[in-house]
Formats: structure tokens, C-alpha cells, sequence
């Protein structure tokens, strides 16, 4: 059997996540790198046909969905991500996804909708994936960002055999600012678009998550360390 190292978490954990490695008898330990900064989530919000969402961020402010009765919403509500779904399903709306859970993904469902004209919901470090592509297509974006992510990078003294989980391509950039990327240690990622980011820092081979959730990445973690 393998000898398991330090398990490293870039971002801070709720306690049902902490729960959830501690019953799988498994040590962590948190470094966040990046901090979420909520907006208040705008009160005029330009006419169309959908309302777009990638992260669960962008979705900490919205409302339930009777509270829009006056702006009287009745277009498609479409996220990436289970868990972004989630969150937006808790306030009372419908959610369409794409065929996986990447920005893509969604921007390609969106043009096959038949849509014209959407508002994005996002960060200010918002990828480019999905505006390009319904740029591409035509498609009139306006952007509303309702988070900022906060880059805060930290020394994380990794050893050989540790694992090291990234949530998110801005961790990695804040990882990069001031530690070094290694083969030594392994590499896990939330999602595809986590791991290009690594990719795009020289590390090729990393452990990627079957859906976009903490407890899914320590399960794909336990599988190989077992």
C-alpha cells in the first residue's frame, strides 16, 4: 500500500466537508489562497431571454426567485455545476445544464437553445470559455459580476507523497505566485477547467474529480491511495 502524505486543502472547508474527511479517518489541512468577496446582486438587471450562472459564488446574493415578480423574469435559468445548480434550485429556480460541468459545456447548450440575448453572473476573474463562444454564435452576453475573488497566496511546505487539492484555476494561479509546482506530490482538481489551469503550469498528470464537489475529489483520493 501506498504511504499517504499531508493532504493540503487551498481553500476553507464548511464543517459538513470538514465531517466528511474526518469520517473517512483522513487528516487535512486548510491553506486557503483565495478569499470571495459577495456583492449585492443588482436590482436592474438588463432584459433577456437567460440568466446564466458557472459558480455557486455568483449565486450567495441572488434572491428567491418571488422576489422577481415585479421584474417579471420568465426566461431560462442556465448553470454549470451540480453544485451551482443546487444553490439556485434552494432559491426557486429551474436550472438547465450543459452535457458536463464545464463553462463550455453550458455556452454550447445555450447557442443549441436557440438563444439570443443572456446576462452572465460572474466573478471578476471570470474564464473566457463561455463569453467567446456565444460571441461566436452571436449571442448578445451582458455581464453582471457579483463576486470578486480575492487572491491571497500563502507557503505551502509540501513533501514528497503529499496531495494538494485545488477547488479552482484562480488557486492555482495564487498557488503559483510564490510556491513551486512539482512532480513529487500529487495533484487533485475540482473539475477539467481546474485542471488546465495546472496543465498550463507544466504539470500534465493530476486526479480529477468525477463531479464538481470536495467530498467527490476525497473519494477519487481514497481510490488511488488504497
Amino acid at each position: 500500500m501506498k504511504t499517504n502524505g499531508q493532504i493540503w486543502i487551498t481553500k476553507s472547508l464548511n464543517e459538513r466537508q470538514k465531517s466528511y474527511a474526518q469520517n473517512l479517518g483522513l487528516q487535512i489541512k486548510e491553506v486557503p489562497l483565495s478569499n470571495i468577496q459577495h456583492l449585492d446582486f443588482p436590482k436592474e438587471i438588463a432584459e433577456a431571454e437567460a440568466w446564466v450562472f458557472t459558480s455557486q459564488n455568483a449565486v450567495k446574493k441572488i434572491l428567491p426567485k418571488a422576489q422577481y415578480n415585479n421584474n417579471s423574469f420568465t426566461g431560462t435559468v442556465y448553470a454549470s455545476g451540480k453544485q451551482t445548480s443546487k444553490a439556485l434550485q434552494e432559491k426557486g429556480f429551474e436550472t438547465i445544464s450543459g452535457a458536463d460541468e464545464t463553462a463550455l459545456s453550458l455556452a454550447e447548450k445555450i447557442a443549441e437553445d436557440g438563444i439570443l440575448s443572456a446576462v452572465f453572473f460572474c466573478g471578476n476573474m471570470r474564464r473566457n470559455e463561455l463569453p467567446d463562444y456565444l460571441a461566436k454564435k452571436n449571442i448578445q452576453l451582458k455581464e453582471d459580476v457579483v463576486y470578486h475573488t480575492l487572491l491571497e497566496p500563502k507557503i505551502i511546505p509540501t513533501k514528497k507523497g503529499d496531495a494538494l487539492f485545488f477547488m479552482s484555476p484562480s488557486a492555482v494561479e495564487s498557488y503559483a505566485m510564490i510556491n513551486e509546482f512539482n512532480n513529487e506530490i500529487d495533484y487533485y482538481c475540482i473539475g477539467r477547467t481546474t485542471a488546465q489551469a495546472l496543465c498550463k503550469k507544466g504539470i500534465l498528470k493530476s486526479y480529477t474529480a468525477a463531479e464538481a464537489s470536495f467530498e467527490a475529489m476525497l473519494k477519487q483520493y481514497t481510490t488511488e491511495n488504497n
